[in-house]
């Protein structure tokens, strides 16, 4: 299994931190102030092709966000088989429900080539939430919007399922 791999963790790095940021379309919506705080309080990694971002049942401690590359989702079966549940790619972001709730991952992350991808732990993003109200109010209803738009896309997946009709 491999491990991710940290970009750097320096003031230093924070410039490269930041154009990560404006150059993601998950932050789109945000500001150069608002970049500037999130690239102090976030880390990039190097997913190579095959590396577990985040593991099914692992304690939910970060939120990602695909900065390059593809990260596939799957969700173990019985028999320790696996079901590949999605493909999110650059501009997406996984661990949201976690960051929220604090239970375990729902799903596995699997790297499906050599990806880019920034995490905001926690601790951190509480910390984003308490010193910078606005900040963070965006960033949760960032979130929400995310989360409600999956909740209806698999409300009309399990209907499918459950009717054979589209």
């Amino acid at each position: 299994m491999k491990d991710l791999k940290l970009l750097d963790n320096g003031d230093s790095f924070r410039e490269a931190t930041y154009n990560l940021l404006k150059e993601s379309n998950f932050f789109i919506d945000f500001n150069e102030e608002e970049l500037r705080t999130l690239s102090r309080w976030s880390k990039a990694y190097i997913a190579d092709t095959g590396c577990v971002v985040l593991h099914e049942g692992d304690k939910s401690n970060c939120l990602c966000i695909i900065i390059t590359g593809t990260i596939n989702i799957f969700k173990g079966l019985p028999n320790d088989e696996q079901l590949k549940i999605a493909d999110v790619t650059a501009g997406e972001s996984i661990g949201e429900m976690g960051i929220i709730d604090g239970e375990p991952f729902s799903a596995s992350a699997i790297a499906s080539e050599d990806s880019t991808v920034l995490l905001i732990t926690s601790e951190d993003f509480q910390d984003i939430v308490n010193q910078h109200h606005d900040l963070g109010n965006k960033l949760l209803w960032k979130l929400s919007k995310i989360l409600t738009a999956r909740l209806r896309d698999t409300t009309k997946r399990l209907a499918t399922l459950l009717t054979g009709k589209k």
